[in-house]
């Protein structure tokens, strides 16, 4: 099993090397999910996932793709886009990650990775930010 942690760095580089990682049959564990960072300007950013969620179906609004607004939820749909899901084998790799906010009790003494931190005087955005911003309340778990 590999736990990484997921402050400061970028959600799309870290979800390419778990998915990775899983499609190679490891478990994978994402911890801090809610720290990891979507660079670009943050208005840029905020803009384009609210409208992702707008989006709907003109037959049929309830068949429209669901993007959520808590930041690990948010992290693995931006996984589940990288993990070829209608293979067998990409379903398998997809339910071997788990994301979480924070740290659970069951990983705190386990030894992390961390993976391509990214420097945060670059306009960037966190993915607990980004909820908030799309409606999200931190006790809303």
């Amino acid at each position: 099993m590999i736990v990484f942690d997921a402050t400061g760095s970028v959600a799309g580089r870290l979800a390419a090397l778990a998915t990775k990682k899983a499609l190679a049959g490891e478990d994978i564990v994402i911890v801090n999910a809610e720290k990891a960072i979507i660079s670009g300007a943050p208005k840029m950013v905020v803009s384009k996932y609210y409208n992702r969620r707008l989006m709907t179906q003109k037959g049929n609004p309830d068949h429209a793709a669901k993007w959520p607004r808590r930041p690990d939820l948010l992290f693995k749909r931006i996984i589940r886009g990288m993990v070829p899901k209608k293979s067998s084998r990409g379903s398998v790799a997809y339910h071997k990650i788990k994301t979480f906010m924070g740290v659970p009790k069951e990983f705190e003494g386990t030894q992390k990775e961390r993976f391509a931190v990214k420097n945060l005087s670059i306009a960037s955005i966190t993915l607990e930010q980004l909820g908030e911003r799309l409606g999200w309340k931190a006790g809303d778990r």
